[in-house]
């Protein structure tokens, strides 16, 4: 017999992320599961202090780029002096920034520029994923 959950929408919003193809929402709380039991034991579940980030909080930050590999990306970037950047937060809502690069150097690093710019504070402001590109159709 199955049973109903009710979650936030912002949670439901979250699985959708993880969904491939046409996942129902029990394929992908599956998935997570399967994942969570082969790589935690059950002595460091009892053991372990209680993880900071509740439902609604993120707990890590998923940064991805277009081209997916970060020394083509950067080539792409040095070249157009501008990529874009979209803002995955947990009410479910989106935000597209314009990244001006025209200060950004061979030498620059991306992930820190990223996080002391755009990315400062994505805790606070719910942000658990960031889709940067050179193309702004890449991350529509």
């Amino acid at each position: 017999m199955s049973q109903v959950i009710r979650i936030p929408e912002t949670l439901y919003k979250r699985l959708e992320n993880y969904a491939q193809g046409f996942d129902t929402p029990a394929n992908v709380i599956e998935r997570v599961l399967n994942f969570y039991e082969s790589n935690c034991s059950e002595e460091s579940e009892i053991t372990q202090e209680p993880q900071k980030g509740t439902i609604g909080e993120p707990s890590r930050l998923e940064i991805k780029y277009h081209p997916e590999a970060v020394d083509i990306f950067k080539k792409k970037l040095l070249e157009n002096k501008q990529a874009f950047i979209r803002l995955f937060k947990d009410d479910g809502t989106t935000e597209t920034k314009v990244w001006n690069a025209s200060k950004f150097k061979p030498e620059s690093d991306i992930n820190n520029n990223l996080r002391s710019g755009y990315l400062r504070g994505w805790k606070t402001k719910g942000i658990y994923k960031a889709v940067v590109s050179i193309n702004e159709k890449d991350i529509s």
